[in-house]
This record gives structure tokens, sequence and C-alpha cells, in this order.
């Protein structure tokens, strides 16, 4: 029979105030991302113990729900990490609200974090902990109702041995309080905390699992134009780096401009530590009007960055900044960073408009993107080869030009049981080809189909439209099917090209 010893750990508090979490101004994200910057600061302060005794570890935290069936709410969240545990001293303190860590220049910073999140969601909530080269296993359990009812000044928990070389932190949140978050919220979940850990995510510092779905963040696509001002002259890439300091305030990172226009991509994004505070997606952008200006402007709508802030301090449950005084000092101080001679983002952004191709690619890949909603599924174009004297001129002719991406989007493909995403982008490129076909990404399981919207084609029979598109990315896809899976001959591709033209989406 396996020991367990018990023990009790202090959660030293008014009980009253336990029952009012719950009450207290939050998010779903928000609150679940506390759980995540415990395991990314354990996973930090561990990093190198961890790698010296499994030199391929890779850290990794796990979020996932139970559904009620009847309205289809969160019965039980689970986050789970595989970083250092918390070790015996970390587990005394972790239950005690506010009670500041010693180190409190990381992610878990104010000691109330992990207490408040677990309350505002669940009445009940357990941590299963094992830490780094310590042989047990500790388990905690709060009810809110028992301690409540008996006005509990401590609680306990108990230890039962384990492997030493176990370590990891479970915790499970039941007993759902009115913040528990519905199935219909779960891809909101997953976009505002990708946007939070954009930084561990872009740098591979961890994997982030929500509901089984492996998290990634999505980088905005940037403008790549000549100067409003300076039309014929080359294009430039509109990012601006950033490293700005103000007295006791920095702020480093970067300020573009977004290749077209969007009201949700743009404005600033805050960070604080390497993770988001303000802007996480859907929570609200800040737009500093000595930045952007007025509402409604075209500096407004087009201007995006991210900025990591030191010297700030931040709201208890971090999604919010403190002085705000000093930060819109700081933002009008960094204004002549942007606005300057040799690179004035300033003027791009306000005067800057679409040419007719930029017009009408953006229509296109508006359309192909609400019509793709209503149809997801990988197109499944590998048939059996099939041999007639179809001829078809061979087209495949390298290109090395330098391009500027003016739209783009993507579809999913299966060819031989592999699934393949083909990008569709729209160039500006004056060249010799009306399309062509970039493999340089198929390890990856990627190709490109460039469409050349300055090809002397357009100038003969109008504007790209979406029928031309369809018979452009299919004649692309037919020819990467025939040298990959046949023999590449014209007579394949055709055949290729004329079974998959039935299914293609625009």
């Amino acid at each position: 029979m396996t020991d367990i010893n018990k023990h009790t750990v202090s959660i030293a508090i008014g009980t009253t105030m336990f029952a009012r979490y719950a009450d207290l101004p939050n998010t779903v994200s928000h609150a679940i991302a506390e759980f995540i910057d415990n395991a990314l600061q354990s996973y930090r302060d561990n990093k190198e113990r961890l790698l010296s005794i499994d030199p391929d570890f890779k850290f990794k935290v796990t979020i996932d729900f139970e559904w009620n069936a009847d309205d289809n709410r969160a019965k039980t969240i689970k986050i789970s990490d595989n970083a250092g545990g918390l070790n015996f001293q970390s587990f005394q303190k972790a239950f005690i609200t506010a009670e500041t860590p010693e180190d409190n220049k990381g992610l878990n910073e104010f000691g109330m974090g992990m207490k408040t999140a677990a309350g505002w969601l669940g009445n009940t909530w357990s941590v299963q902990t094992t830490a780094l080269e310590e042989p047990v296993e500790r388990f905690y359990k709060f009810d809110l109702q028992y301690v409540l009812d008996n006005d509990l000044k401590e609680l306990p928990y108990t230890e039962t041995p384990c492997p030493i070389q176990d370590h990891y932190t479970i915790i499970t949140i039941s007993a759902p309080t009115k913040n528990s978050p519905s199935s219909k919220s779960l891809e909101k979940i997953k976009i505002e905390l990708a946007s939070i850990y954009r930084q561990s995510l872009r740098a591979h510092e961890m994997d982030l699992y929500v509901y089984g779905d492996p998290l990634s963040f999505e980088e905005y696509p940037i403008l790549e134009a000549p100067f409003a001002r300076t039309p014929d002259k080359k294009s430039i890439y509109w990012k601006k780096d950033i490293d700005f300091k103000f007295g006791k305030y920095r702020a480093t990172g970067f300020i573009a401009i977004l290749r077209e226009i969007n009201n949700i991509q743009n404005g600033l994004v805050l960070l604080r530590r390497g993770r988001v505070i303000v802007g996480a997606e859907t929570d609200g952008r800040y737009f500093p009007k000595s930045l952007f200006g007025s509402q409604g402007n075209f500096r407004f709508k087009r201007l995006f960055g991210e900025l990591e802030l030191e010297g700030f301090e931040v709201s208890f449950n971090k999604n919010d900044i403190q002085d705000k005084e000093n930060l819109e000092a700081l933002m009008e101080a960094l204004k002549g960073e942007i606005h300057t001679k040799e690179f004035d983002l300033y003027t791009q952004a306000d005067e800057y408009r679409l040419d007719e191709n930029r017009k009408v690619v953006r229509k296109l890949i508006r359309k192909h993107d609400s019509s793709a909603k209503s149809d997801k599924r990988p197109i499944d174009i590998f048939t059996p080869k099939v041999k007639d004297q179809t001829i078809f001129p061979n087209t495949d002719t390298p290109v090395t030009t330098e391009t500027t991406v003016i739209g783009e989007y993507k579809d999913t493909y299966k060819i031989k049981e592999s699934q393949y995403t083909l990008t569709v982008q729209y160039v500006s490129d004056n060249g010799d080809n009306l399309f062509w076909v970039d493999v340089s990404k198929k390890n990856e399981h990627e190709i490109t189909c460039k469409v050349d919207t300055n090809h002397i084609f357009f100038k003969h029979f109008g504007k790209p439209t979406d029928s031309v598109t369809a018979i452009l990315k299919t004649l692309a896809i037919a020819k990467f099917t025939a040298r990959e899976v046949a023999d590449n001959s014209a007579s394949d591709m055709m055949n290729y090209f004329n079974q998959y033209i039935r299914e293609t989406k625009i």
C-alpha cells in the first residue's frame, strides 16, 4: 500500500475574501494565463537543470476542458505542465494570498495569480505537483464552501512517494463559477492565449496546447511599397525597430504599417517580461493619440506594433499598465523615432493608397476567405495516372527576381495521402512569368503559387479575376502533382488539371 503523509498548509486571509474572487474584473484567457505564467517561470528558473537531465526536453503546457452537456459550459478545467514543479518551500507559500515571492522579477510577481484565477473560474480546485529531484508528489485541494462553513485558516495536503525523475504540476478546477467559459468561446480563448504568449511561441520556448490543438501566433503582413510621395522609386519594407529610453522607462520592439487596412490588427500591443499585457487580440489595442492621431484617419487604421515596456508596473491580474501619465509621455517622446526624413512612417501611413491591382486582389482574397468558411476540408486531388496524348507546354521556368507580395490566401490539398498548404500570392513583379510555383518549402508541405498582377496578360485581358486565379492555381497544383507522383509530363499535368478543375475553389 502506498504511504500517504498528511500535512497542513496556510491559507491565511479573511475567509469572506475567497467568496469575492469570482467578482473580480477578469477574462477567461487572462485567468488561464496566470497558470501558464507560473509554469513558464518555473521552466525559466529550472531550464538548465531540466536540460541537464534530458537534453531533448521540451517545455509543454496543456489546457483541457470537460463540457457540461446541459449548457455547454466548462465543468472542469485542467492545466498541466512539465516544468520544475513546486518544491517544498514554494508549496508552503503558494496558497497564502498576496505572499510575494522572494524573487518577484519574473512572471509570478504578486503571489495572487493562481489563487484568484482559480477562484474566479471555480469554487473547487486542486494542485497536484512534484518538484525536480524531490521523490514526493504533493496534493492540495481547496473547496470554497468547506472553507467558508468552517472558517478555516489552513488546509491539509498529502505527500505521496513518486519517482525522483518526475516533475510536473496539474491544476484542476471544478464546481464552476459564473465565469466558467462556454464551448462557443473556445476559439477565442485559443486566439487570445496565442496572442498573449506570442514571444514564447515565436522563440519555440514553449509548446502550448488548448483542447488538443497546438497554438501558434500568425504574424501580421507588413506593407512593402514605394514611399507615397515617390511612387516610382523602389519598394520599402515599412517596419521600424524601436529601442527608446525615457528616464527610467524603456520601450523596445517595432512599429509598422499593415499591408492592408485592418480594424482588428491595427494599434499597439504592450508587453512586459515577454508576455502581452494590453492588446491580446480581442482585448482592445492601445492607440496613443500622439502616434495614431484621431480615430478614423488612415494612420490610425494602418499603424500597428509591439512594444516591450520596462519600468512600468502592471495590475495584479496583468491585464493593464499602471502609470498612464508616464506611458503617454513615453509615446509622445517616441514620436520622433518613427517620423524622420530618412524613414517617414507617419507620412506613408497617412498618404499611401492601394493601387488598382491591390484593390482587386483584396476583393478576391475576401471573396475566397468568405466562401472557404463553408468547406474547410482538404481537397483530395490524387487520382491514378491516366495515359493519353494530351500535350501541354512546360512553363516551369526558374524565377529569381525579388517580388513584392500585395496579398495572399491559403488552401489545403491532399496529394497522395499527404496534406499540403498552397499559398496563392499576388505579386507586383513586371516579370516574364504570368505565374510560377515556389516549392522551396516542399519538405514542410508548403507550396506557393505566385501570380504576377503586372504581367502583360492582365494589361490585355483586364484585372485579375477569381476565375483566372482558379485556373492559374489549378495549373500550379497540377504541375506540382505531376512532378511528385507521376512522370512530370505535359500529359500528366493536364490529366491532373482536368480532374481537379471540377473541384477547385476560388
